[in-house]
């Protein structure tokens, strides 16, 4: 579950003044640049209880801080407005008032600010779910800060870290940093900062198995003053589930009453998703599985509309950074063309210059003549040059393009099965609810579960790849069995083998040790395999084999399926021309599929060959180099 609510960084001025005393201080400041540093800190008291009220003070001390060209106001307000960008979870707006800010900082050489701005980029990061990124940034965050007089900012930065951790599922390292975080609060420490600590070290507790530690270190936390409602409920929650686990069903039941109820008012997703967790978890051990049932299929229906969300975020981010790159592009071309005209008119002064002071001498007219030839002369070779690189920049972009459409292809590719099995196992479910018996839908609901855990691993791990290959294919090799490749890739389509009752057979040696790049690998298996699924008649057989050459390792899938004739084939893996069939039972495709797998294959240093007799059955073959 993502982490609800991430410290955002403020300049530190000791203990917050609550919001009385500041506007008492707003009211008495005598000039603007303290009434727009008082602005921006009222504007933080706010930004979690009232965030419409934050904007209009984060608005006035931008104001105030532009009249008087004041920067470091200027800065600290785009910082505030970058965090209530992210807790309205506006978080493509975010990431334009950070980068606005942090130009701002390093001008002013300000180590505070620095730090500040490297905080709220973790936190935006985190949001994002680009966790090694949001890691990164705290550790720069925590360079720029002295410990000692910043004890409150440091406490917050490694709390987050604890959240990152814990995302990350390392819990070791989520409950060390918790720890950490512990032993520097004292009684002058922040009450919600406190919260939040002994939250994270609870939460890491409690997925660690300690389930003892875990109550009592969430129990701690709901006694604390100012704890945000939305960690009260989530301790409840986690508190619940331990003491499910402990047998202890009545406290239990005690920690969860009304609390659906006040995690629906917070209209927060996230505290919404991990309340209906726990009220599963409680229902299955009271053997209450109608209600079970229930919770589990609310769970699956918001988690999908999380998703959903946080990707449509995700691809907004890229495409605001994306734009953003154009346009620093298009700038620094009009800078040139900018320059270029300036040294046109620095000649022309030139000419004009000495023609008026060497009208009556011919001879130093001629040699200014023929110097401006010369200087013109370098103009168009620097034109051309530039010219010339502009071109090739146009190409690399189009080529850009074309690799990123490519990944988003087979992100769409990969998940559409796994994403079939899953609504087809639901439309049973649905169809079936009345007429199945109690054993038969415990059955399916493990069936389901494991289908949809399986969908989340392949989205994640499919969504990691593509990013990491978003400025063109780059290959991470390390030791991997080809068995076990293969293996992981038809369990996953093992919903629509058995829908054709197709027979699977692996005869690659489960000791085969190669180095490849295991998501490349996963991918293209993927994509032959599908394919042989959806060209092979109900009943036929699918055969994984292997076969080792000097140079080459070779991954073979033989299926009995329509076969192809060598035209087809040539069409597909030679001349890379999309051509689609529906398959034997009227399975559909985009005909994209092969084509973009061979040109992975070709950039991997390897290809894709095939072997096939109409009506009889076609083999694939992946051929790695070995290194």
């Amino acid at each position: 579950m993502c982490l609800i609510f991430l410290f955002v960084g403020f300049q530190s001025f000791g203990q917050t003044k609550n919001i009385d005393s500041l506007k008492r201080e707003l009211a008495k400041a005598q000039s603007d640049s303290l009434r727009s540093d008082l602005n921006e800190q009222i504007s933080y008291e706010f930004l979690y209880l009232k965030p419409d009220s934050a904007k209009k003070y984060i608005k006035k001390s931008l104001e105030l801080a532009l009249l008087n060209n004041y920067e470091r106001g200027i800065a600290k307000a785009y910082n505030r407005n970058g965090t209530y960008y992210v807790v309205t979870s506006q978080y493509p707006l975010a990431i334009l008032e950070f980068q606005k800010a942090l130009p701002l900082y390093k001008a002013l050489e300000d180590s505070v600010g620095l730090s500040e701005s490297y905080g709220n980029l973790g936190v935006l990061e985190f949001y994002l779910r680009d966790y090694d990124a949001a890691q990164q940034n705290f550790y720069r965050a925590i360079r720029y800060i002295d410990t000692v007089q910043s004890k409150g900012q440091y406490i917050k930065y490694i709390t987050n870290l604890s959240g990152v951790f814990r995302e990350k599922k390392v819990m070791d390292s989520a409950l060390y940093y918790a720890k950490k975080a512990v032993g520097y609060i004292d009684a002058k420490s922040d009450s919600r900062v406190t919260a939040v600590t002994y939250f994270n070290m609870g939460t890491a507790q409690f997925f660690l198995g300690d389930y003892d530690e875990a109550i009592k270190s969430l129990s701690y936390a709901i006694s604390r003053e100012n704890i945000p409602v939305q960690f009260e409920i989530l301790s409840r929650g986690y508190k619940a589930q331990s003491h499910i686990y402990q047998g202890d069903l009545n406290l239990a039941e005690n920690e969860l009453e009304g609390l659906e109820e006040r995690a629906l008012a917070t209209k927060d997703q996230y505290v919404i998703l991990a309340n209906y967790e726990a009220q599963q978890k409680l229902f299955e051990a009271k053997n209450i599985d109608k209600e079970a049932l229930i919770y589990a299929k609310k769970y699956i229906e918001l988690n999908n509309e999380i998703h959903n969300r946080e990707q449509s975020n995700i691809l907004q981010n890229l495409k605001i950074q994306f734009q953003t790159e154009q346009q620093q592009f298009e700038n620094e071309l009009l800078r040139n063309d900018s320059e270029l005209q300036a040294l046109k008119i620095k000649h022309q002064r030139y000419a004009i210059w000495g023609v008026t002071l060497f009208i009556f001498l011919l001879l130093i007219l001629m040699l200014i003549l023929y110097r401006m030839y010369i200087y013109k002369s370098e103009a168009n070779k620097t034109l051309k040059k530039q010219q010339s690189l502009l071109n090739e920049s146009n190409k690399s972009l189009t080529e850009s393009n074309h690799q990123k459409n490519n990944l988003f292809s087979i992100v769409a590719h990969d998940v559409k099965s796994p994403v079939a099995a899953v609504l087809s196992s639901i439309n049973m479910l649905h169809t079936n609810f009345k007429s199945f018996t109690q054993e038969e839908i415990e059955i399916l609901a493990e069936e389901l579960k494991k289908q949809t855990s399986n969908l989340y691993y392949l989205i994640d791990s499919v969504l990691v790849w593509a990013k990491s290959q978003m400025d063109g294919y780059k290959f991470i090799k390390t030791e991997l069995r080809p068995y076990e490749v293969a293996r992981e890739v038809f369990e996953a389509e093992e919903v629509f083998i058995a829908k054709k009752s197709i027979k699977i057979t692996c005869d690659i040696p489960q000791e085969d040790v190669i180095e490849s790049d295991r998501q490349v690998l996963t991918v293209i298996l993927r994509n032959l395999l599908t394919n042989a699924i959806k060209f092979t008649p109900e009943n036929g057989n699918i055969n994984f084999s292997a076969t080792k050459t000097e140079k080459f390792y070779n991954l073979s899938i033989t299926d009995t399926g329509v076969g192809m004739t060598n035209d087809e084939l040539d069409r597909v893996l030679k001349k890379q021309e999309r051509y689609s069939v529906k398959g034997t039972n009227d399975e559909s495709g985009n005909g994209i599929g092969l084509i973009l797998c061979q040109e992975i294959a070709h950039r991997l240093g390897g290809e894709i060959t095939a072997q096939s007799v109409k009506n009889e059955g076609s083999t694939f073959t992946l051929h790695i180099p070995l290194v």
